[in-house]
């Protein structure tokens, strides 16, 4: 009775575990490509578009491997060419991990400063994801360079919402589409705080990373971000030089 038993439940354990397994779906293809960036890093250049206007900025990502870390890097660019952000986040088993993100601006004086933010959540993308939607956070602060006391925090919270396509190049590529919902916190330490929240849509193309990304801010506002060309770091110094002669 007792073999007849688990005759009757051998099938059905498989069935569970089939189920199980189609549950779990596999995104490190749709982030950036950490193993061709390091031996031939790359410039994205994005636009980034609003109701009003529209902008270029520049990120270089390279990946840069010490002993067992692979660390991925990235320097933002406006369009004038100067430094805005530096990243650096780490592969870890199950996704990229934030580890050091700095900005630059301008203090009271108009001098350049470089601003280093405090991480408290490091997870920025997942490897893998099961239908539980399971929610992966990101928390970064810094204060203004004019005035220390008035402090900006970020907090992502960033899911899979399906697989998708996206045309880049006039080719469909294969894609992951992602939702965050982003809490942006002024605190002043004299005069109070103020909260946004903002939906943002994004889009991951397999072996190329971030080809897209919408952010819903108030009163109908947004802010998207299209990813337009891939190229050398030479051909944006190239670019740097044309922009010094006009």
């Amino acid at each position: 009775m007792i073999n007849a038993f688990f005759n009757r439940l051998t099938p059905a354990i498989g069935l569970l575990f089939f189920l199980t397994s189609c549950g779990k779906t596999n995104l490190q293809d749709y982030y950036f490509p950490l193993k061709s960036l390091q031996g031939n890093p790359q410039v994205y250049e994005y636009q980034l578009i609003t109701p009003d206007t529209a902008i270029t900025i520049y990120w270089y990502y390279q990946t840069i491997v010490q002993g067992d870390s692979i660390n991925f890097v990235g320097t933002c660019y406006d369009g004038a060419f100067q430094v805005m952000q530096i990243s650096r986040e780490e592969q870890v088993t199950n996704g990229m991990k934030l580890r050091d993100l700095s900005f630059y601006g301008t203090n009271s004086d108009g001098k350049s400063v470089k601003m280093a933010a405090t991480i408290e959540g490091g997870a920025i993308f997942p490897f893998e994801v099961t239908d539980d939607k399971s929610v992966f956070v990101n928390v970064f602060s810094y204060a203004d360079p004019r005035d220390a006391t008035h402090i900006t925090t970020h907090t992502r919270n960033r899911r899979f919402v399906k697989k998708t396509d996206y045309i880049f190049k006039e080719k469909t590529l294969d894609a992951a589409q992602l939702s965050m919902k982003e809490e942006q916190s002024e605190r002043d330490l004299k005069q109070g705080g103020l909260t946004h929240v903002y939906d943002v849509e994004e889009i991951y193309a397999r072996n190329l990373g971030l080809v897209y990304s919408k952010r819903t801010l108030e009163a109908g506002r947004f802010l998207e971000t299209k990813l337009v060309d891939t190229f050398t770091m030479a051909a944006l110094e190239e670019r740097f030089r044309q922009h010094l002669n006009k």
